[in-house]
């Protein structure tokens, strides 16, 4: 199912300008979700927003970033595709990295996500964010 998608343009603004909008789409949806996941998909989606906009399209105005909310039972995918050269996975920390590493690299967003219970999938400028819903209670206000 389409929760939302969009395109934005390359630069910081218009991330802050549609972070909120996609947060109230999820809210609509999944509205016993807790503020704790809440806050962490805003996050996310700030993070790698904010990669598409500098890394992927380095603010070309002329580049757009496409953003797309699915919703595939139990699964929530956040689908960001920018039109820069692609992801080089190799520069991403890996969890083997020692944390003193990962503070000088730029690259610690990715495993921040990680450690938020997010799966990040990257294919040439392609990154899907998914989120197992069926992740139990603290996912969900009041038990649900």
């Amino acid at each position: 199912m389409l929760i939302y998608e969009t395109d934005i343009a390359s630069s910081y603004e218009a991330v802050d300008e549609i972070v909120p909008i996609l947060l109230d789409a999820i809210k609509s949806k999944f509205m016993f979700m807790s503020d704790r996941y809440m806050f962490n998909i805003n996050f996310m989606l700030r993070e790698i927003l904010n990669n598409a906009v500098e890394h992927g399209n380095h603010f070309d105005p002329e580049k757009r970033v496409h953003c797309r909310i699915d919703y595939k039972v139990p699964v929530l995918a956040f689908i960001i595709k920018d039109e820069g050269e692609g992801i080089n996975l190799e520069n991403i920390p890996t969890e083997a990295h020692h944390p003193r590493e990962l503070l000088r690299v730029r690259n610690r967003g990715h495993q921040t996500i990680r450690d938020m219970d997010f799966d990040i999938r990257i294919v040439g400028t392609e990154v899907k964010i998914l989120l197992n819903l069926n992740q139990g209670e603290r996912l969900w206000k009041n038990n649900y």
